[in-house]
């Protein structure tokens, strides 16, 4: 009878997180994205997103970060009462990049039903995934993995698997860099051997002026049947002749700083858009010398979804 209450409350699960996409496939909620910088982009960020967060879209991006970084994030409003949220830690080394990441989908008082179909008492159902990615460079080259540890929890019951993810970058010269990512190549979500899907990401990305990004993500899970195009652009309003940028010619990289004054100067304001599989998005952001933050706004794929808001915060130090 147990048993049969937790597959109903898992498939009614399963369903609700993957409502943003055609299947239902486990761990579907790592697909939503959940840096604000890259879901107004449209989804867009395996050849771009040169900060921390990287590590949730395309792992060898990081090798572009310079200093220790740190992000937070939250989207709020969606269907089913369900939040998601992330956290992400990354360390320069001498020969590349580490970071650790968390990512969390969760549903409070999510309704529980008997053998018979009558309700029975309310449970909360979440999903967590902590990772580990490395990053290094080479040349115009690119390479990061992350491998990931998936734990669930449905009621009293709990389940730990793994995936690793790959993720390949080339500058191809100043203003244009091709990015792939292979998310979930080997995987065990549960530990009894339940896949995840696996995603593959061919992306790239121009940078024509200073401030200026334009990208284009194209997203296929296993074999490319309905694959889904993410396209966004942003643009950096201050951005100067900056020395020491980012392969997008929009950051703004730490110099040694003390004061106040010195982790908010160099005030920019970015702004953005783009559509993810046919939904509009937008979004802006306000950047300082150790200090961004960025808004996106997703507007719901079904009538069954509600449209989304997400806030990101990322510490450079």
């Amino acid at each position: 009878m147990k048993n049969v209450r937790l597959i109903l409350i898992a498939l009614m699960l399963i369903t609700a997180l993957g409502s943003l996409f055609a299947d239902n496939s486990a761990a579907v909620y790592t697909r939503i994205g959940i840096d604000a910088r890259s879901v107004g982009m449209g989804g867009t960020g395996a050849a771009f997103l040169d900060n921390v967060t990287a590590t949730y879209i395309n792992p060898a991006v990081l090798a572009d970060v310079k200093r220790i970084e740190f992000s937070s994030a939250t989207r709020q409003n969606m269907e089913w009462d369900k939040n998601q949220h992330a956290a992400a830690l990354g360390f320069k080394l001498p020969y590349g990049y580490v970071a650790l990441s968390w990512q969390n989908a969760h549903t409070s008082d999510f309704q529980g039903y008997n053998a018979d179909g009558t309700a029975s008492d309310k449970f909360s159902v979440g999903d967590h995934n902590l990772g580990v990615s490395f990053a290094a460079s080479f040349s115009r080259f690119n390479f990061g993995i992350t491998p990931r540890l998936y734990m669930s929890n449905i009621e009293d019951e709990s389940t730990t698997g793994y995936g690793v993810d790959l993720g390949f970058l080339y500058h191809i010269n100043r203003y244009f860099n091709f990015g792939f990512a292979a998310r979930d190549v080997i995987s065990d979500y549960d530990g009894e051997g339940t896949e995840v899907s696996r995603v593959f990401i061919p992306s790239i990305a121009a940078f024509p002026i200073p401030g200026l990004t334009i990208a284009a993500d194209l997203i296929g899970v296993e074999d490319f049947d309905e694959p889904q195009l993410r396209l966004g652009a942003e643009y950096w309003i201050g951005v100067g002749d900056e020395a020491d940028m980012g392969s997008s010619l929009s950051g703004i990289r730490v110099r040694e700083s003390s004061t106040w004054s010195d982790i908010m100067s160099k005030t920019q304001a970015g702004i953005r858009g783009g559509v993810n599989d046919g939904a509009f998005t937008a979004g802006f952001g306000l950047r300082f010398q150790m200090l961004e933050l960025n808004y996106a706004y997703q507007v719901a794929k079904e009538e069954f979804t509600n449209d989304h808001h997400t806030y990101s915060l990322l510490l450079r130090f």
